[in-house]
């Protein structure tokens, strides 16, 4: 049970906020979400955040505007990205003891050092190198001193059930210390016009949406086996529908394109799309499209529902439960039986309704507010533990 800590000064490295790669992905957008409100519930309860930034200061959207917040810039030397962890180790237990904080909060498993020299709290937004090593660990020295990081925090923060477990399951953790805090959909995320994005992309409808991001390869995204159920599909079934993809795109995009590009369908690459511009785009489309074989969250389906489109995926993951009635799920790993959902929800009008209204009234459920209030909660219970955590 946590109890109030008045005077509670706590660290958050927000560097996803500043980190080009991170910056449009889950964790940045993970980042943006909760912050605002957390700075004003600790501001409610009597505390303190301060803002560990990188780089030169810039505009921020939370500094000067939210009492509860202060920010610190942090130095780090120019190094590879392969190379930036290990700094962290002797850098960041000075940058905490600088700052001056009781607790320290990782908002994810990077940039987190193994012994940060003040409690910590880290949230877990999935354990996929660990369940999948064969793909993800191939830097495995990096990643055993990130997880043990991990271990060695008072509490994570799992951003759904299915993280919940796995991370139990896969780190060996008491359950415990692990609380499931999650995510949420930014208010802008609502029914909109579709012709704001349409226009300007060249999209027309029917078309089924997929986000996400298209720079690196993700084996678990499974978009190769997106692309072939599609083009099946489409060809077999002779449908109008469709597929973009919105997301930044790399060498991954790339691919990808030339592989669509061989299968014969329409693929649209739509490249990064801003989330001014996302409600509107996700308001066109027949259904937001995945074929992943895990989530431990699944930020766009719930944009999805919250713009009142239905969801199509595997039932894997977070996913199902992040859609809940908004959506329509298909055994993992059976691409026609994902794509015969599709179908039934391109053509029927009435199911299509009832999902859409249903997905609406589910995605209320979640909140930045009620996110943070739960992180805040959590923090007040680390730092109400009497004993300090032993070195992992």
């Amino acid at each position: 049970m946590s109890h109030p800590v008045r005077g509670l000064r706590v660290s958050v490295d927000a560097r996803p906020l500043d980190i080009e790669h991170l910056r449009t992905q889950g964790i940045g957008r993970y980042a943006h979400g909760l912050l605002g409100p957390l700075g004003r519930v600790a501001s409610e309860r009597g505390g303190r955040l301060v803002l560990l930034r990188q780089g030169a200061r810039r505009p921020s959207p939370y500094s000067g505007e939210v009492a509860g917040i202060a920010e610190r810039r942090l130095r780090r030397p120019p190094l590879p990205e392969r190379l930036s962890e290990y700094p962290e180790q002797v850098l960041l237990p000075l940058d905490l003891r600088r700052a001056r904080s009781w607790l320290h909060h990782s908002l994810s498993i990077y940039r987190a050092a193994v012994w940060p020299g003040v409690p910590s709290v880290m949230t877990m937004h999935d354990v996929v190198p660990l369940m999948w090593p064969e793909h993800y660990l191939r830097t495995g020295l990096m990643h055993r001193m990130l997880y043990r990081a991990a271990r060695g925090a008072r509490l994570l923060l799992a951003v759904s059930e299915a993280a919940q477990r796995d991370a139990i399951a896969h780190l060996a953790v008491d359950p415990e210390r692990v609380l499931v805090v999650p995510e949420a959909a930014d208010e802008r995320f609502a029914p909109s016009d579709p012709r704001l994005a349409g226009e300007r992309l060249g999209v027309k409808q029917p078309y089924l949406l997929w986000v996400g991001g298209l720079a690196a390869h993700d084996p678990r995204k499974n978009l190769t086996g997106l692309l072939d159920a599609y083009a099946g599909w489409r060809r077999e079934r002779s449908r109008p529908e469709t597929l973009v993809l919105a997301g930044r795109v790399g060498d991954e995009g790339r691919e990808l394109a030339a592989h669509a590009a061989r299968g014969g369908a329409p693929v649209l690459f739509a490249g990064f799309v801003p989330d001014e511009e996302l409600p509107s785009l996700y308001s066109g489309a027949s259904c937001f499209l995945t074929a992943s074989r895990y989530e431990g969250f699944g930020l766009p389906a719930l944009e999805a529902i919250s713009c009142g489109t239905p969801v199509v995926a595997f039932d894997a993951g977070a996913i199902p439960a992040v859609a809940g009635a908004g959506g329509r799920f298909a055994p993992d790993g059976d691409h026609d039986a994902l794509m015969r959902a599709v179908e039934q929800v391109c053509d029927d009008r009435e199911l299509r309704a009832r999902l859409s209204q249903a997905g609406m009234r589910h995605a209320r459920r979640f909140s930045w507010a009620r996110t943070a209030e739960l992180t805040w909660k959590a923090y007040e219970r680390a730092a109400g533990t009497r004993d300090p955590p032993r070195r992992p």
